[in-house]
């Protein structure tokens, strides 16, 4: 895996047709999107001159990279299945590391011009970035990009305690408490939730891992409920919102209030200890205390591309 600030990748892919470079140049544009956020990426259409010696650019690419991005087109993958050309001779550079097990997580597939989205036989298993779509190429070059930097790693929440392992009574109360909370969290990074705001001390708990929030809510005027910043590091308000707003635009809202009352239809910016960032927009506020019934609803979303500029 990578590890380092600036990970050393290489790209494996095929010419898929030499008189048509739409195959060329959208391998072109993924890798300098790559080197845009930092990846120090290896390319044949940059780092091979007139005169270099193919083979040699191979075998040091491949040898000296911590990751490799395979691009199975359907040409490639027949390439490695046979083991033409370059990609076969890329293909035999794979296997042999693939077979002594000394790095088994260095490749990854991904899926480009191929409708049946066949991968070559050493690749079978691998997990793969689809690309297919070109619709959703950003939502998908943040997954690989996260692959990349194991920020998807830090999506995955910590270990807890077998809650049904106790020997005192307070101790069973702890633990029927803990256990009671799992009303109060959603771990997706996007939903609709509705809870009572006046149960488990107003608080929900948003995302996972890095990317955890805790919102703390209480009771407020008829139509509005009072959000405080007392579980996470800040809240951010502005009032010509009433969307979420792109990442680009988190600056414009202020930061300086430990409350804020909010009413239907208002955003709210979430920062966390990770310096994460999620919004959420109040969908629906009741009260009945009679029934005893207090409800709040909203929506949320979780930036976890904030690291992309």
């Amino acid at each position: 895996m990578a590890t380092t600030e600036n990970p050393k990748l290489f790209i494996s892919y095929s010419w898929d047709n030499e008189n048509n470079n739409d195959h060329k140049n959208w391998v072109l544009k993924l890798a300098t999107d790559l080197r845009r956020h930092g990846v120090d990426v290896i390319l044949d259409q940059w780092d091979v001159r007139l005169g270099n010696d193919l083979v040699f650019f191979m075998e040091q690419g491949l040898t000296n990279s911590q990751l490799v991005i395979c691009v199975c087109s359907e040409q490639y993958t027949t390439k490695a299945n046979q083991q033409k050309g370059g990609v076969g001779y890329e293909k035999r550079i794979m296997c042999a590391d693939l077979i002594s097990d000394t790095n088994r997580d260095y490749i990854i597939p991904i899926i480009r011009n191929n409708p049946k989205k066949l991968r070559p036989t050493f690749l079978m298993g691998l997990k793969y970035a689809d690309f297919s779509n070109d619709r959703n190429y950003f939502s998908t070059y943040k997954e690989l990009l996260a692959r990349i930097y194991n920020e998807d790693l830090k999506q995955k929440p910590p270990l807890g305690e077998n809650p049904f392992r106790s020997s005192t009574i307070s101790e069973t109360i702890t633990k029927i408490t803990q256990l009671q909370a799992v009303e109060f969290c959603n771990p997706a990074f996007e939903g609709t939730v509705e809870f009572d705001y006046k149960r488990n001390s107003g608080r929900y708990i948003i995302g996972n891992g890095n990317y955890t929030f805790v919102i703390a809510f209480s009771e407020c005027g008829f139509d509005s409920i009072y959000c405080y910043r007392d579980h996470i590091h800040r809240i951010g308000y502005n009032p010509k919102y009433t969307d979420f707003p792109v990442t680009d635009v988190l600056t414009d809202f202020d930061y300086t209030s430990r409350c804020k009352s909010l009413h239907i239809g208002e955003i709210l910016i979430l920062e966390n200890s990770n310096n994460q960032f999620a919004a959420i927009k109040i969908l629906d506020i009741r009260k009945n205390k009679v029934d005893i019934d207090y409800l709040v609803k909203f929506r949320y979303k979780i930036y976890n591309d904030s690291y992309i500029s």
